[in-house]
């Protein structure tokens, strides 16, 4: 319940940051006028209005709780639980982020599928397209497409968030290893960190690293979703049947390999400070509940 809290307050403040980003994001991936993020984020303001850059906030308000909840939770019991298992092997200490990382996010994703697709779709088109609120139109994608829609675009999320996460949490850990030697070696130093700056410092490297890595999945994942939402009949049929390899490939044909890291900039600056937010609010809020507890 402690850790419910925690995440659930920073998760609101981390998406209410990033959506901005993410609109821009991808909105640079599927309009081929924007010549940049700057570029990007007058054309949209002045075409569709200032607010349009808040274009997904309810379903990612709404989407972020139990998502957090569910992964950062998940991550860190199954951590705990396995490493009372295995805790005696090095191997497994050194690579336990990147496989539990994984497994979390693989969870966490495909039960948070829903609110993510019909967030996306809201995001990367004009207005609403016919949708007249989030939940009315989940509930009109689902009668106009069948219970299925709703994970439309779920193997493209996991190929781009379950490398992520992977990166993510062995790169997280890594860096705050480090940085806890340096700092504890360091302890007089002018720039001594505390645990708060540690854990923020860390997910953003390591968020960073892991958002520049899997873009191309992103991008891919984006472009289903959009391609899917535009057309019609047959044409649908093909978007939804088509591999990721595919879409990968056929970026590289349309616009060379740059088109694999289209929408980069924005990411990352989404990205990054994200997992610090996140993180560094769970990390602190853990120690603030021990305390509690102890004084109790």
């Amino acid at each position: 319940m402690e850790r419910s809290a925690t995440l659930t307050a920073g998760a609101a403040v981390d998406w209410d940051c990033a959506v901005q980003a993410e609109v821009k994001a991808a909105e640079l991936a599927n309009r081929r006028q924007f010549t940049g993020t700057l570029d990007g984020v007058m054309k949209i303001a002045k075409y569709e209005g200032i607010t349009s850059l808040w274009r997904g906030l309810a379903p990612a308000l709404v989407m972020s709780g139990p998502s957090t909840v569910i992964y950062f939770v998940g991550y860190d019991c199954a951590k705990e639980y396995l490493d009372r298992k295995w805790g005696n092997s090095q191997a497994w200490l050194q690579w336990s982020p990147l496989l539990v990382g994984a497994v979390a996010r693989t969870v966490a994703a495909t039960m948070i599928s829903p609110i993510e697709l019909f967030r996306t779709r809201l995001q990367s088109n004009e207005g609403i397209n016919g949708f007249r609120g989030v939940l009315d139109g989940v509930v009109e994608m689902v009668r106009r497409e069948g219970p299925t829609s709703l994970w439309r675009g779920l193997p493209s999320t996991l190929w781009r968030d379950v490398p992520f996460s992977a990166i993510y949490w062995m790169g997280y850990e890594t860096i705050k290893r480090h940085l806890t030697r340096w700092t504890v070696d360091n302890h007089t130093h002018r720039f001594h960190l505390n645990d708060f700056e540690i854990a923020f410092l860390s997910g953003a490297g390591s968020g960073m690293i892991a958002a520049t890595v899997t873009t191309p999945f992103d991008v891919a994942k984006t472009r289903r979703q959009v391609d899917t939402a535009r057309l019609t009949g047959e044409n649908v049929e093909s978007v939804r049947s088509s591999k990721t390899a595919d879409i990968l490939r056929a970026v590289v044909q349309e616009e060379g390999y740059q088109g694999l890291f289209r929408g980069l900039i924005p990411r990352v600056a989404k990205v990054a400070p994200s997992c610090a937010i996140m993180i560094s609010s769970y990390e602190f809020g853990k120690r603030f509940f021990a305390r509690q507890t102890e004084v109790m």
